[in-house]
């Protein structure tokens, strides 16, 4: 009967461990993801800051008045992976061809990040992909502040703060809530308005 006891507590104590392991993997994906993407923008603040005169730009959100102090969640984080051959950069009413990838921040099944949204698939290849046809006037903030510092064929990975992506919003998909964005972004071509846009 002893015996039996002590089988049975082990039993309910393994039953125990096995219900929490699985409550602990259902909620690590997304487990305290308000505070982990503000720590990961903060991480890539510090970087982008220390090598601005290198290959990093910061880049105060557009429409918001650069005489005041903000915090990291107001502003957009560029790193130029490589320059095309342009001179100008869109402004905010334009339509933009962009090669794309978006993609959140790592986590335990995806440590590259869980990619939410794409134009291309595989590696980028600007001869070969079919660039997307936006306009700038109707995209995430974030997004909208890096592609008016961008020139024609330049690729760069932009940090997007939750702030200025989707916020707390609920109804975006494949897109927790305070969420850091990251997207590869290659800027293609630009039009400004009134401008004919080629068909793809």
């Amino acid at each position: 009967m002893k015996y039996l006891k002590i089988y049975s507590l082990f039993l309910f104590v393994a039953f125990l461990g096995l219900v929490s392991c699985d409550e602990t993997e259902e909620a690590g994906e997304y487990a305290n993801w308000s505070v982990r993407n503000s720590e990961y923008i903060d991480s890539i603040a510090e970087v982008a800051r220390a090598n601005e005169s290198g290959d990093w730009r910061v880049y105060l959100a557009y429409g918001i008045n650069d005489t005041l102090q903000w915090g990291n969640q107001y502003y957009v984080y560029c790193k130029v992976i490589s320059q095309g051959d342009g001179t100008e950069s869109p402004s905010y009413s334009d339509t933009v061809l962009v090669n794309y990838r978006g993609r959140l921040i790592p986590s335990k099944t995806y440590p590259d990040g869980a990619i939410f949204d794409e134009s291309y698939l595989g590696q980028l290849d600007p001869e070969v992909n079919v660039p997307s046809k936006l306009n700038l006037s109707g995209c995430v903030r974030g997004w909208t502040t890096a592609m008016t510092h961008m020139a024609k064929g330049d690729v760069w990975r932009i940090y997007v703060p939750a702030a200025l992506g989707y916020g707390e919003r609920q109804d975006v998909s494949g897109i927790p809530p305070y969420s850091t964005l990251i997207f590869d972004l290659n800027l293609v071509n630009f039009y400004p308005i009134g401008t004919p846009v080629p068909n793809n």
